[in-house]
């Protein structure tokens, strides 16, 4: 069996504990993030089963609160607990809900004012970021495998990777990635910086490709480069609007 009832849990409270971990996501989205199939969710969603210790586990290690917290309700919910007197609740903060606990699970990203040109270059003296984009620490550390301070947000500029990446488009960028491999990478040449698509070959040289066959591909020799070309990161996600 995939459950099992304690005397003394109620399964209603353990739902509301559930529910304040999963917030605004989608509820079976949330469970196939993390691991946890449809059936299993379903009975702790709908039916008030409670999770047998490895679910429960699972749930504690992708949220990040206490073990205890979740199955009993006991003590803080988090190791790290929010401020004496902080609510976890969402509060209304003007016209946005903002969780009390949000520095204790995201980390802030700068978004500088650069545009990475899927086209014809844009100029990269101006360096300075305008605002902070939030991202989960869970999501940067075990999924990205990454360091929040290698981290950068730029845009995207132009059409030569339409079909991949599209103008205006958001990209958050690995700067401790800067050794070409294959993959999409931020590169600058001279004092333009794009987004291009990059694959080593051998004997110490990078081609670098466009998405849009209407731009060509050309070959980069790294024994010769004189510091006209840089590797700036690797592109690890990116956000796009609709409309």
């Amino acid at each position: 069996m995939e459950f099992y009832m304690e005397k003394n849990l109620e399964q209603s409270d353990f739902k509301q504990r559930l529910e304040s971990l999963i917030g605004a996501e989608k509820p079976y989205a949330w469970a196939t993030r993390i691991g946890i199939n449809k059936g299993s969710f379903t009975n702790m969603w709908y039916h008030g089963g409670v999770p047998r210790a490895a679910t429960a586990s699972k749930i504690a290690e992708a949220s990040g609160c206490r073990l205890e917290w979740l199955l009993h309700g006991s003590g803080p919910q988090y190791d790290a607990a929010p401020p004496v007197g902080a609510s976890i609740r969402l509060e209304r903060d003007s016209d946005c809900f903002v969780p009390d606990n949000v520095h204790d699970e995201f980390c802030f990203i700068p978004r500088y004012n650069l545009k990475a040109s899927a086209g014809f270059g844009s100029n990269a003296s101006e360096e300075a970021p305008m605002f902070y984009m939030a991202f989960r620490k869970y999501w940067i550390k075990n999924h990205l495998n990454a360091s929040a301070r290698d981290l950068a947000v730029i845009s995207v500029k132009g059409d030569s990777m339409s079909g991949v990446l599209e103008d205006r488009d958001t990209i958050l960028v690995n700067t401790a990635e800067h050794s070409p491999g294959e993959g999409l990478y931020v590169i600058r040449m001279g004092e333009d910086i794009f987004v291009k698509q990059l694959q080593r070959l051998p004997g110490g040289a990078v081609q670098v490709r466009s998405a849009n066959p209407l731009y060509e591909t050309f070959t980069v020799d790294l024994q010769r480069n004189t510091g006209e070309f840089e590797v700036i990161g690797r592109v690890v996600w990116f956000g796009r609007q609709i409309g």
